[in-house]
């Protein structure tokens, strides 16, 4: 049997060379985006990894700031608790400075008193007890006679620092074979010299 080739020899190279072209070029192509790709890959694992440790620096940055200020903040309330418990120390002092300063005023109040009614008492009259509140005075005491308790009251007036003075009671008893006048007297105290009638 015979075969016949149509084709020119020249043709048949060329097209073989054709061929042998493409593959090449293929190859070549194949070779360039192996590593084109390595290196995509890389650089998306690059940028993901920085994206992850900024956000992670970024995250344990403001966890660190809000501990700070947890910290300040207990800080700070242990010093408005400090102040709170000083401001309340002070508020006691005051009480108990001005309690002194009370009780030093009356104190002189109570001196200058008990000297004006010293000077009060006639013989024969004699003070049990004595009672000095707000300004307020209550006397109990005892005298040989109800004429000695008038004296008492009068001398009291004529101080003009006892006002509003009065007998409260006077009862007569028998002790060691004598009468002796149980009396109570009230009245009222003022330091500076009272006048009476408003003069």
């Amino acid at each position: 049997m015979i075969k016949v080739n149509l084709l020119s020899p020249e043709r048949k190279e060329v097209s073989k060379g054709k061929e042998k072209g493409v593959s090449l070029e293929e190859k070549k192509e194949a070779k360039f985006n192996v590593p084109a790709i390595i290196a995509t890959v890389v650089l998306i694992v690059f940028t993901i990894s920085f994206l992850y440790f900024s956000q992670l620096s970024n995250y344990n940055d403001k966890v660190k700031f809000l501990n700070d200020r947890k910290v300040k903040k207990t800080q700070l309330e242990n010093v408005l608790k400090t102040l709170e418990n000083l401001e309340r120390t002070k508020k006691r002092l005051d009480k108990k400075v001005i309690i002194i300063n009370q009780l030093k005023s009356r104190q002189k109040v109570v001196v200058r008193m008990m000297d004006d009614i010293s000077n009060t008492i006639p013989d024969w009259v004699w003070l049990s007890s004595l009672n000095f509140s707000n300004g307020a005075l209550t006397i109990n005491g005892k005298a040989l006679s109800n004429n000695l308790i008038a004296d008492f009251i009068k001398n009291m007036q004529n101080t003009n620092r006892f006002y509003n003075v009065r007998l409260s009671s006077s009862v007569r008893k028998k002790q060691s074979g004598l009468d002796i006048f149980n009396f109570n007297v009230k009245a009222n105290y003022v330091e500076k010299s009272y006048k009476q009638g408003g003069k």
